[in-house]
């Protein structure tokens, strides 16, 4: 079948439209194609930015958590008395109280001025710097366990932190005899620790 002048005539319409039709699809396809790659990288972006919100909202709660156990920590601080000034009155009713109780024998002390606490790697931090008093006490013992139960009682009523250094224990030449007498000499040395918050300039 041949196509005359007047067929091609009749069919160039059609074909002007199919061609610009084919150009047409050809330009949405790349037209799609470069609106799914957009798609994708806004997506990749906007996961990208989800999971940076999602870290620092873990980072947050993370922080919250540490600031609450903190804050636990420095009440519990405070209600001990180591936070502030040193009570060193509270301290020595304390100690007259236990001996009291415990009827202990003889119990000597002294108190050193204040100073930095001068603990291997322990420095001031934070806005605070820790302080100590250096006590030492000299306690005469009936048997090792007096010893035991009064620092456990130091530290239970003492309202202060109470870090021991060290305790040398010795015998007595004493004879008791009959009468009940102390078998033991005790010479402790202990820290009382306080913590202060520096002041402002």
């Amino acid at each position: 079948m041949k196509l005359g002048a007047s067929d091609l005539k009749r069919l160039r319409l059609p074909m002007a439209a199919c061609a610009a039709l084919a150009v047409a699809g050809v330009g949405c396809y790349f037209a799609a194609d470069n609106y799914l790659r957009e798609t994708k990288k806004l997506g990749a972006a906007t996961s990208a930015q989800r999971a940076e919100v999602q870290a620092r909202l873990a980072s947050a709660n993370e922080e919250e958590r540490e600031i609450k156990a903190n804050l636990q920590e420095y009440k519990a601080l405070a209600a001990r008395g180591v936070i502030g000034e040193e009570k060193r009155l509270d301290w020595i009713d304390a100690l007259t109280a236990i001996k009291n109780e415990r009827r202990l024998f003889n119990i000597g002390y002294s108190i050193e001025p204040q100073k930095e606490l001068d603990y291997p790697g322990l420095a001031p931090t934070g806005g605070v710097h820790f302080v100590s008093s250096r006590v030492k006490i000299d306690i005469q013992l009936l048997h090792e366990e007096d010893l035991l139960n009064f620092i456990d009682d130091l530290n239970k009523r003492g309202k202060l932190y109470l870090s021991p250094r060290s305790c040398e224990v010795k015998r007595t030449d004493r004879s008791s005899g009959t009468v009940l007498a102390p078998r033991l000499q005790a010479n402790c040395v202990f820290d009382l620790i306080t913590i202060r918050h520096n002041k402002p300039a």
